[in-house]
């Protein structure tokens, strides 16, 4: 069974912030290459998107007792991040006033969202995703983090959170003001 106090708190920021990190590289990529020009995927300023950090964390302790099973995890996977990904879009329309993906958008998904929150083809995406997080990205992670040392993890992960907290209270603030003024936003880069 996976222990997350068993990682420590400064395994716990560094690896929030692989994935956050690997989750903003990804969905940029994939992003630019429809758009055809850069698009940063991010809510918050910094390169790096919370969903996918958490995310990890959620999939890999749920997901960790179904490891002798590829398909049950693929499956939950997919089940499971498509319904956070439904989640965070409620939240961010309903408490920020923001939308930061629509399915409708994108050719290989048009046919098969739902209320352009969710889309079937981006759940087979999340399946594949969290296979490759449970049987080896997880292990990466902590590999990296332990080739850093404790001295050079403990500096690395205390400027991340302090960036992070610093990137949430001020984009964060800028979103409710918009929101008070009755600023919609598409994007985190729609409005400055």
């Amino acid at each position: 069974m996976f222990d997350i106090r068993s990682l420590g708190t400064d395994r716990i920021i560094f690896a929030f912030f692989f994935f956050s990190f690997s989750g903003w590289v990804g969905e940029c990529v994939m992003e630019s290459i429809v758009r055809g020009k850069f698009v940063n995927k991010g809510f918050l300023r910094g390169p790096y998107v919370p969903v996918h950090g958490a995310g990890a964390f959620i999939v890999y302790a749920s997901l960790f007792p179904l490891r002798p099973y590829p398909v049950l995890v693929f499956l939950a996977g997919a089940f499971l991040c498509t319904a956070v990904e439904y989640a965070a879009a409620l939240i961010l329309e309903k408490v920020f006033n923001v939308k930061c993906w629509d399915y409708e958008t994108y050719p290989f998904t048009r046919w098969c969202h739902y209320k352009r929150r969710v889309a079937l083809t981006t759940s087979l995406f999340f399946g594949i995703v969290t296979a490759a997080v449970v049987y080896f990205y997880w292990d990466l992670c902590m590999y990296a983090a332990g080739l850093l040392g404790s001295r050079a993890l403990r500096i690395t992960s205390a400027v991340f959170a302090a960036v992070f907290t610093v990137d949430v209270f001020v984009t964060g603030g800028k979103y409710i003001r918009n929101r008070i003024a009755g600023i919609c936003a598409k994007h985190s880069n729609d409005f400055s």
